[in-house]
């Protein structure tokens, strides 16, 4: 899944995610940008399957090559995000927009629950260690301005493995994979709030894509994603199903 985002004009840094469940600022109305999905496949004929090993388990990993990909540019969906909502648009032409934010994600499922991340085209780009390599979605740990709430700003190089304080029913583990949820192991002066999900644009847009089955998106994402807001659904996940990855 290569989900991207851009703007005709200047949207500031690291926004507040429309997946957040707790009482937040509201998000400006004009805020908005263009959100582009487009899969990509892997392509086996220019790189055999790739199986990396911890633990003494086996898993799956996305090729690292930028010619090892299919681009499905007959299922790119195109929408706009504004104020917190996402409508689906016609395809319109994109090149006027500056490029805000790029990513691509593979679920690893059903070898490991995580979702496996670089923030850039992997079809433009090797996935090499000089690039960061793949890297499983991560942590920091952002103070809400005058609350006890932490933000959990997603990356794929924070400093923390799981969130920053207990999800919320209606989105762990529906958006995050119960791996990403907080620890309560660690011995803490105080039980820790949950202000939410910030973090990288892409990434936060990437996420709720794999709540369900890809003919599903514009069902998800137009209805479910609410400002400030995730509403669960009930519809087949994404993550779980055979034959997404690859």
């Amino acid at each position: 899944m290569l989900p991207q985002a851009s703007s005709s004009k200047k949207i500031a840094p690291a926004p507040v995610a429309p997946l957040i469940p707790s009482d937040l600022p509201r998000i400006p109305p004009d805020l908005s940008c263009f959100v582009l999905y487009e899969p990509l496949r892997p392509n086996y004929d220019k790189q055999p399957i790739r199986v990396g090993t911890h633990g003494g388990n086996t898993f799956w990993a996305p090729p690292n090559r930028k010619n090892a990909y299919l681009r499905d540019k007959a299922s790119a969906q195109l929408f706009r995000w504004i104020g917190g909502r996402m409508t689906s648009i016609t395809a319109g032409d994109l090149n006027k927009c500056t490029t805000y934010a790029v990513a691509t994600i593979f679920t690893q499922w059903p070898d490991t629950p995580h979702l496996l991340a670089v923030t850039f085209d992997a079809e433009k780009k090797d996935v090499v260690e000089e690039n960061g390599g793949w890297k499983v979605l991560s942590f920091d740990y952002v103070p809400q301005p005058g609350t006890q709430g932490i933000y959990s700003s997603v990356s794929v190089a924070g400093g923390k493995q799981q969130i920053a304080a207990p999800g919320s029913p209606a989105w762990v583990p529906q958006l995050l994979p119960k791996v990403y949820d907080f620890d309560p192991r660690p011995n803490r002066p105080q039980h820790p709030v949950s202000a939410g999900l910030i973090g990288n644009l892409a990434l936060l847009f990437a996420i709720p894509a794999f709540s369900a089955l890809p003919g599903a998106l514009s069902h998800i994402l137009t209805r479910y994603m609410q400002p400030n807001r995730w509403h669960r659904h009930q519809l087949q996940h994404g993550r779980e199903c055979h034959g997404i990855r690859r």
